[in-house]
C-alpha cells in the first residue's frame, strides 16, 4: 500500500505566525491557491481513499482531494496536529519570551518537549504512525491520501528517517500544501520521497 501524506494548505494562523496545535483556523487565500496547485500535482496519482485530521484547515484540503478523485473521505483524530497545550493561540515570539525553556525546546525541534497540558511531537508522530499501519491493513493494495499537520508529519518523517535524538524533528517539517510518499511493506512504513513542493513553486504559492 502507498500513502500520499499531505500537509494541509496554509491557514490564517500559519500566515500570522500563531501556534495552532489543535485549535481551529480558517484557510488563507494562499492556502486556497495551494489546494488548487496540489490537485494539479496529484492528477497522475490513483487515489482510492482520503484520510483527514478533523481540523477545518485539514478538511479543506481533504475535501478538495476527495471530490476531485471521487474518493471516500474518512476523518480520524489520530491525524490531528500535536496538542500544544498552553502554547495554542500564542504568537511564536511570545512563546519564546514567556516560556524560554519549554517554548525554546519545542521551537528548536526537541522531539520530546512537552508543552504544559499538551503532548510531545514524538507522541503526535506515533499517533499518525499507528493510524497509517491500521489503514494499511484495512485498505490493502490501495493508495490513500492522508491529510495531516506540520509537527505531526515532521515527527513521523523524523522517525522513519532514523533520526538521532539530537536531530531536530523540525528539520523534516514540509511546506503547507506539499506531499510525501510513504509505502507499507510487510508491516513497515518507509519513505519513498518527501516534501514535494514544486507544484507550489510553479503556482507562486509556496
Amino acid at each position: 500500500m502507498r500513502f500520499i501524506v499531505v500537509r494541509h494548505a496554509q491557514s490564517e494562523w500559519n500566515e500570522r505566525g500563531l501556534l495552532q496545535g489543535q485549535r481551529e483556523s480558517g484557510v488563507s487565500a494562499r492556502g486556497l491557491a495551494q489546494n488548487e496547485a496540489l490537485l494539479d500535482a496529484l492528477e497522475g496519482y490513483r487515489i482510492d481513499a482520503v484520510l483527514s485530521s478533523p481540523a477545518t484547515r485539514a478538511l479543506s484540503t481533504a475535501h478538495a482531494v476527495a471530490q476531485h478523485h471521487a474518493a471516500p473521505l474518512r476523518i480520524d483524530s489520530r491525524l490531528h496536529e500535536q496538542h500544544l497545550g498552553e502554547f495554542q493561540g500564542m504568537m511564536i515570539q511570545d512563546v519564546l519570551r514567556l516560556h524560554p525553556q519549554s517554548g525554546g525546546a519545542l521551537l528548536a525541534g526537541d522531539i520530546d518537549a512537552v508543552p504544559a497540558h499538551g503532548e510531545s511531537a514524538r507522541q503526535a508522530g506515533e499517533r499518525l504512525y499507528h493510524a497509517l499501519l491500521d489503514y494499511a491493513q484495512a485498505l490493502p493494495g490501495e493508495t490513500a491520501c492522508a491529510v495531516t499537520h506540520g509537527n505531526t508529519l515532521a515527527a513521523l518523517l523524523w522517525r522513519l528517517h532514523g533520526a538521532k535524538l539530537a536531530d531536530p524533528f523540525s528539520r523534516y517539517s514540509p511546506a503547507n500544501g506539499s506531499f510525501s510518499l510513504i509505502e507499507v511493506h510487510n508491516g513497515e512504513l518507509s519513505v519513498l520521497s518527501w516534501g514535494h513542493a514544486t507544484h507550489l513553486l510553479a503556482a507562486g504559492c509556496l
